[in-house]
């Protein structure tokens, strides 16, 4: 198991749950071509192959027109608006609302409840006032879960823009909405506990995570030991199980705090974020079984609190394998050596020739 391997898990999924140890850097703009995402985002500080956390964007579908009777508009698009039909929804999900942007009058600009959807380039919704039909129709603005947004890989063309690639090459173009990305920056992989200490207190005003990778031990028959002091039986393969220990250790600065109960509280509500990264999530392992067991989650616990920081630790442990085939080589054509001798049991006297 690599302590890096540990720092990129949790670079990945973290920012899904908390920018608590991210750097956000705001995104101007996000346009599809193809399967291709380009995002121009001034100063971004990225290298290919980072993974980020895309927020905020929503993607637009151009709408040919706006008409009104009474307090419901109608919508026409060219392309499939992609709304559901609340006519399908049991009364407890009710309403469901869409946005509307850029349109003329502005009246039409905002949120509204969604009334109907007859056809996938027609739908309808409220409105309060009564201004006349739209004069520019302006973007229906969708909430966009993993086309824009969630996690990517990136690739850097500049220092001002990367590029990533979507499944979904029909999305509306370019993305609307206040647009963002989560970079996981303050999160390490350190040799010690010490060593982390030593790290945070010359580098950082802010919340680090670091990964120390502890002890690693090997069992047999259920018991800390050898294959020497182990049970053995014909015809048995060897192996050993493995359980290779490690902690998160989570630096809060507490030079404004006297007591370290919100910092305790804070450190304690990344557990579930933390989880999502790392419990049952299978690591690579250098011998030939390449994976690791399901890592275990074993618990946390206050590591230190002084003036400066708190520090709390989160505990894991993962079981692997080494199995005969990472040992070394047994020669199955060597003789076995004759052993001869004798022995008298009541005035007999016996030969005995053993290999």
């Amino acid at each position: 198991m690599r302590g890096q391997e540990i720092v990129d898990r949790l670079k990945q999924v973290l920012p899904l749950y908390t920018d608590d140890f991210s750097s956000i850097v705001s995104i101007n703009s996000l346009s599809r071509s193809g399967s291709v995402i380009t995002a121009n985002a001034p100063s971004h500080g990225l290298v290919t192959n980072d993974y980020v956390v895309i927020k905020g964007a929503k993607e637009p579908i151009l709408l040919n027109s706006i008409t009104r009777i009474d307090n419901v508009a109608t919508v026409t698009t060219s392309t499939d608006h992609k709304l559901s039909d609340p006519s399908k929804y049991a009364s407890t999900q009710l309403p469901l609302y869409i946005e509307i942007s850029g349109a003329t009058p502005s009246d039409y600009n905002g949120v509204f409840e969604l009334v109907s959807v007859p056809n996938s380039t027609t739908f309808t919704f409220k409105i309060l006032t009564t201004p006349i039909d739209a004069t520019i129709s302006g973007n229906l603005l969708l909430k966009d879960f993993d086309g824009y947004n969630r996690l990517k890989q990136i690739t850097v063309t500049d220092g001002n823009n990367f590029t990533y690639a979507t499944t979904n090459s029909n999305l509306g173009t370019p993305a609307q909405g206040n647009l963002s990305l989560s970079s996981a920056s303050r999160i390490n992989n350190s040799s010690t506990p010490d060593r982390a200490e030593s790290h945070f207190v010359d580098v950082s005003s802010q919340s680090r995570m670091y990964v120390v990778l502890g002890d690693k031990q090997s069992y047999k028959d259920g018991t800390i030991a050898t294959d020497i002091s182990a049970n053995k039986y014909s015809n048995q393969d060897f192996y050993l199980d493995t359980q290779q220990d490690f902690s998160l250790f989570v630096f809060i600065p507490t030079t404004l705090s006297t007591l370290g109960g919100v910092e305790s509280d804070l450190a304690r509500s990344y557990e579930q974020p933390i989880l999502k990264a790392i419990a049952n999530y299978e690591f690579s392992s250098f011998l030939l079984d390449l994976k690791y067991n399901s890592t275990i989650y074993v618990g946390n616990t206050i590591e230190l609190y002084d003036t400066a920081k708190y520090v709390h630790r989160f505990d894991f442990s993962a079981r692997g394998r080494i199995v005969s085939e990472d040992t070394s080589e047994f020669d199955a054509g060597v003789p076995l050596q004759s052993i001869g001798g004798s022995y008298t049991s009541k005035d007999l006297e016996f030969l005995a020739i053993t290999r």
